[in-house]
């Protein structure tokens, strides 16, 4: 799997070397402009998105949609492949809290995700400057940085043997936020083109597309998000847990739906993996999720539970800390439950 991410890095280091294009002065202008408005964009959002968690509790992830096409897009469009690769990496690099605020992912991760923006931007730049007729230019540049996003996605799905997500990356509903985005972006090359200084609306379109495709997410999520039968759930975390270096399961020994949302809410961005009912409580599967992120997640949804009046115990364990398999730390978490069920009752006698 290392070897794939280092390949695709790789390219992504030299493939906008290659693609040699002439820079002209006004290029950097419209390069810093782009990868600027990338830049506050994320900030703004994930500063946002926090603040409002904190603030009103509210059911909206700290992950933020990926809305990147907007400028890298734009970029390509507008840009020789070596400005178009750089306004992709600065991009990219900008948009890493927005993957992750609580800091569970590892590098690799972060660096694979901007290479592949920055092998989209390029190709598709390179897609650009080809002699076509300009809507056939637009459009194959457009279905090129589609093509190569995915790809590398896909790619780092093959190499990690997650083949059951590949079916839904290729999932036209997937993509369908990204699509407006380079409608977006293309809007942004046709004031560009008839040199009006409109291109910083980009900015105040992608903070609404943002919230709106949160909300209908979130919407969709209440409708149709159903714990997963515990079988199911055990099969899955056997085989993540291990593949995983690193991997926490958590556990609550509460069903009540305000448990339930608030677990929805505190594992965005942690990569969970679905939750299981069986009957007295939940668990969250985390991969990539270190012991003191795990253990941080289960402080903060007590602190969550005591602040609804939902009597809840939590526990986490970790591998390696607590155990190679999932069995080994599910031992471990029930374990930590029933000490806690039992030291609450001591400090409550009824």
């Amino acid at each position: 799997m290392l070897a794939v991410l280092a390949v695709v890095e790789l390219a992504a280091v030299t493939l906008p070397v290659l693609l040699r294009a002439p820079v002209h002065r006004p290029d950097f202008g419209i390069a810093l402009l782009l990868a600027s408005l990338s830049v506050t964009y994320s900030l703004l959002v994930v500063g946002w998105e926090k603040a409002r968690q904190y603030l009103l509790f509210e059911r909206t992830p700290t992950v933020t949609p990926n809305v990147l096409a907007t400028w890298c897009f734009a970029a390509a469009v507008m840009l020789p492949p070596t400005l178009a690769g750089a306004v992709a990496l600065v991009a990219a690099i900008g948009d890493w809290p927005s993957y992750n605020a609580a800091g569970h992912r590892v590098l690799y991760r972060y660096v694979y995700s901007a290479s592949g923006a920055v092998l989209a931007a390029t190709t598709a730049s390179w897609v650009a400057r080809q002699a076509l007729p300009l809507p056939a230019s637009l459009g194959l540049a457009a279905a090129a940085y589609l093509v190569v996003g995915v790809g590398a996605v896909s790619l780092a799905m093959c190499a990690s043997g997650h083949f059951a997500g590949i079916r839904v990356m290729l999932h036209p509903r997937t993509h369908y936020l990204e699509l407006i985005t380079l409608g977006v972006a293309l809007l942004e090359y046709g004031v560009q083109a008839a040199r009006l200084p409109l291109i910083w609306l980009s900015l105040p379109a992608a903070v609404f597309l943002q919230r709106w495709f949160t909300r209908a997410e979130l919407r969709a999520r209440e409708r149709t998000e159903r714990p997963m039968a515990q079988d199911a759930w055990l099969h899955v975390a056997r085989v993540v847990v291990e593949a995983s270096a690193t991997v926490t399961v958590v556990r609550l020994d509460s069903g009540d739906p305000i448990a339930a949302r608030s677990v929805a809410m505190m594992q965005a961005g942690c990569d969970a993996i679905g939750t299981y009912a069986d009957g007295t409580g939940l668990a969250i599967l985390l991969p990539d999720c270190p012991p003191q992120n795990g253990d941080a997640l289960a402080r903060r949804l007590r602190a969550a539970m005591h602040v609804h009046k939902v009597p809840c115990n939590i526990a986490s364990a970790s591998k390696p800390r607590d155990g190679q398999y999932v069995e080994d730390l599910l031992a471990v978490a029930e374990a930590e439950l029933v000490a806690r069920e039992a030291s609450s009752r001591t400090a409550n006698p009824s």
